[in-house]
């Protein structure tokens, strides 16, 4: 549309850094309306009003790159305020929580929002829709009830999917369905994608240097991401357990897509 990026403006950068230190990192809903509602009385946003939705996704960015770089933010409970996250069939028996019974359970949803995957902290309520299938109410972890949810449990609810160490790259093959961490101009978020190629690479003082081709699943885009913006899937934790029954099987993949997998060996060994 030949339209630039949108870009904060200096001193909007500054508002959200001191929102930032205020909310420890976890600003609540209205707090960020109010913040919206302040930038856009600015006279330099004249006719280009700013959404909640990029206020909020420049606090989760901030929150991955401080993860990312290894620091812990904190929220107001206590707890470590995260993005919101991106699990397979749900238990048949569902406990339901609530505030005061505040259970850490390892699962992840979808948000019909916007097609990317939280961590739920707190499944709230269950019902039946019209159709039979079964719903449940989730608060996702580092937001507060103004995000609740409904979501279909058999689509839209499933076990979290698991961060990649530097060793788990030789056990990323192409056919695989992932959770790749995306950036934008606008969100930065986990989506669905499926790995179309693998670049293996040798690893170095700085880790692991292979590199993915993903296609994700809400948009059909493409991108080249490193092993940290990648998460597995917990069906594919049996690769490492079962190094010795499928570790052939791993070779002779690398063998067909010709490429090196340096130190497999190592990676295979129990």
């Amino acid at each position: 549309m030949g339209s630039n990026p949108f870009r904060f403006l200096d001193k909007e950068i500054v508002a959200m850094e001191k929102l930032w230190k205020e909310s420890k990192g976890c600003p609540s809903r209205r707090a960020l309306r109010g913040l919206v509602k302040k930038l856009s009385k600015f006279p330099e946003r004249a006719g280009n009003a700013i959404h909640v939705k990029q206020v909020q996704n420049w606090f989760t960015k901030k929150r991955y790159t401080l993860k990312k770089q290894g620091v812990d933010i904190t929220g107001k409970k206590g707890q470590i305020c995260t993005e919101k996250k991106k699990k397979k069939a749900v238990p048949k028996t569902l406990a339901v929580s609530d505030e005061k019974n505040d259970v850490k359970l390892q699962f992840e949803a979808k948000s019909s929002r916007d097609s990317a995957w939280y961590d739920v902290k707190l499944f709230l309520a269950h019902r039946m829709i019209e159709n039979g299938d079964p719903e449940v109410r989730v608060r996702f972890d580092g937001y507060g009830a103004a995000d609740d949810e409904w979501v279909n449990m058999r689509t839209s609810v499933r076990e979290r999917s698991l961060p990649c160490e530097e060793s788990d790259c030789v056990f990323v093959l192409p056919g695989d369905l992932t959770l790749c961490f995306k950036e934008g101009n606008e969100h930065a978020l986990h989506f669905d994608a499926n790995v179309l190629e693998v670049d293996r690479r040798r690893h170095d003082i700085r880790g692991c240097r292979c590199r993915f081709l993903v296609q994700y699943v809400h948009d059909g885009s493409k991108d080249v991401l490193p092993l940290r913006k990648v998460c597995r899937r917990p069906e594919t934790k049996y690769r490492p357990r079962g190094a010795n029954s499928f570790g052939d099987a791993i070779i002779a993949r690398a063998k067909e897509e010709h490429v090196k997998v340096c130190d497999l060996s190592k990676a295979l060994a129990l």
